[in-house]
């Protein structure tokens, strides 16, 4: 019997190569990309991600050109923090006048929220655009996605940290009637204590842009995690083997990457929409295990999961048991000082990778 095609929401970096990239693989492995999210020019609004300044005409012509290749554009406005002018009308009126001239003149046709309150502002002034509760929304239970159900959202994408947990995903399927989309690889701490802080910042960096003094956010992640290993396993991201575990859920899925070289964006989304990855799954992970790889050589070889039937042992309800689980793995299979053509790519030393004949 023929799979049902996973499909996928693709990151855009600003970076025309990448973009491309993604045109090539829009349908790949039997699977396809049907959106690809982007920022809009910081003029208008910050996002989730620090990405490189965009003006108005480089954006509107980025969307035109996906859309001219047959997939859909996601305007992502997922600030979680807009200064003390967020609500008032002169902010309000300046995005929707953005949002109107996207729509009507550039066919935009789905943007990404993470304030519930803004959501509902954008949907009763817009309501055939197809809005996503961006999984800076922390829906983490029933109750509080059926609040973005209301504000307006079709789609939703739930916290990272349920991303194990089947039976809450299915309820609120279920109890909302919204299309989950899962995110696959945001290689963050699990229940990060620094999230809300470091996404407050992220937003107004991503408006204001200009150099910043310090790493404090990631930093404390990395130190975190060199304490204790097993918090690479914690981390709720989806491997590549693991999508079809989800089928009673969803096939749509986003691959993180936004903040990532066009060689990490290609890499990514071809492991998975090939659905397996032979290489190192730090290399198509993001945030701060992708750190964690570049900065530490730090490598987890993706393959070596599959003996330790990982789906089903990480998708345990026994927390004790999944500890210990994750201790064993964090003994058995991190290294360090590994160098592979995925960290030397995205370090932009692609061809130290070909001399020394590194395949991943």
């Amino acid at each position: 019997m023929k799979k049902e095609a996973l499909q996928f929401s693709a990151p855009y970096n600003n970076d025309p190569a990448s973009l491309e990239d993604l045109f090539k693989l829009k349908t790949f492995h039997g699977n396809c990309i049907t959106e690809i999210y982007l920022s809009g020019p910081q003029d208008y609004s910050g996002s989730g991600r620090i990405t490189s300044q965009i003006n108005r005409e480089d954006f509107f012509n980025s969307i035109d050109s996906i859309h001219i290749h047959g997939i859909q554009a996601n305007l992502v406005i997922n600030t979680t923090c807009a200064g003390r002018e967020w609500y008032s009308k002169a902010s309000l009126g300046s995005l929707f006048s953005f949002i109107q001239e996207a729509q009507e003149k550039h066919n935009l046709k789905a943007l990404t929220v993470a304030n519930p309150i803004i959501m509902a502002e954008i949907h009763n002034a817009f309501p055939d655009i197809e809005i996503s509760a961006s999984v800076l929304g922390d829906i983490d239970s029933v109750e509080r996605a059926e609040v973005f159900r209301e504000a307006g959202a079709s789609v939703i994408t739930p916290d990272v940290n349920i991303n194990r947990d089947l039976d809450l995903l299915g309820k609120i399927k279920s109890a909302t009637g919204a299309r989950l989309k899962l995110m696959l690889n945001e290689g963050c701490l699990y229940r990060c204590p620094f999230r809300k802080f470091h996404f407050n910042y992220i937003s107004h960096q991503s408006k204001e842009l200009g150099p910043v003094e310090g790493d404090a956010l990631f930093a404390n992640c990395s130190r975190l995690t060199l304490k204790d290993l097993s918090l690479i396993f914690k981390s709720c991201w989806i491997r590549p083997e693991d999508m079809r575990e989800y089928g009673e859920i969803t096939s749509f899925f986003k691959i993180v990457g936004r903040t990532r070289p066009a060689s990490f964006v290609k890499r990514a989304t071809r492991a998975y929409m090939s659905e397996e990855w032979d290489g190192d799954l730090l290399d198509i992970l993001s945030s701060s295990l992708n750190k964690l790889g570049l900065e530490h050589g730090a490598s987890v070889r993706n393959k070596e999961l599959t003996k330790y039937d990982f789906f089903n042992m990480s998708a345990s309800t026994d927390e004790a048991g999944k500890n210990e689980f994750y201790r064993q793995l964090a003994r058995e299979l991190v290294h360090f000082k590994v160098l592979t053509r995925g960290k030397l790519e995205d370090l932009n030393m692609a061809d130290m990778a070909d001399n020394l004949k590194i395949k991943y």
